[in-house]
């Protein structure tokens, strides 16, 4: 189904623990080399920047470019996630993925699931290859003034939190977002979820009835 020429609305997906089930960083460096891992999570728990430190313990990785591409790719993904973001753009919805992964990560999944051309736009640090080795930058980077958000990380500020009461966020149970929500409350309707099939038949009900007030 070809999408309408002027969107429904737009659905914007987190990436770790959410379109994908585990946290790319730690996945990569556990399924390629777990010696690293140990490495990242001290730079991680010393203070470093998690950007840095993600291209830090890159910059100790072996293997290729396309092994790692390949790892990437096959990072796990809940039943019905993928069925879901499907389902948004055959409603005619703009789906937007906004993560503090990075740029090869989620093209990798993307391309995959055959979901590249369904996503609009990726907001998410920047990254790319120097031969075998992958390089990540700050998606906001130490030159620009500070993002202001108490929130968010240094290098990416997600955006504000939906205010508005037609607005819905599926929040996943036992995740940061969540917890956050429950202690500082948002205008907008909020869906706990645990499962990919929780998302899809919560998007058949939302993204139904809201293309039918259009």
């Amino acid at each position: 189904m070809v999408a309408p020429a002027v969107a429904n609305g737009l659905v914007v997906f987190d990436y770790d623990w959410s379109l994908i089930n585990d946290d790319s960083d730690f996945f990569v460096f556990q399924q390629l080399q777990p010696a690293v891992l140990e490495e990242f999570a001290h730079l991680v728990h010393d203070g470093a920047p998690l950007t840095k430190a993600v291209d830090d313990a890159l910059g100790r990785l072996t293997c290729t470019k396309e092994t790692l591409v390949e790892v990437m790719a096959r990072v796990p993904v809940q039943p019905g996630m993928v069925d879901a973001v499907r389902l948004a753009h055959e409603k005619g919805w703009d789906v937007a993925i906004v993560s503090d992964a990075n740029t090869v990560y989620i093209q990798s999944m993307l391309a995959h699931h055959h979901l590249t051309s369904i996503i609009s736009q990726v907001f998410t640090n920047p990254s790319s290859f120097q031969g075998d080795r992958l390089r990540v930058s700050p998606f906001h980077s130490a030159e620009r003034p500070p993002h202001g958000c108490p929130r968010c990380p240094s290098n990416m500020c997600k955006g504000r939190t939906p205010r508005l009461a037609h607005d819905v966020v599926f929040a996943r149970e036992g995740c940061e977002l969540l917890r956050r929500i429950r202690a500082d409350p948002v205008t907008a309707r909020v869906v706990p979820w645990s499962t990919g099939l929780d998302i899809l038949a919560g998007f058949h009900c939302h993204l139904n009835i809201e293309s039918a007030s259009r």
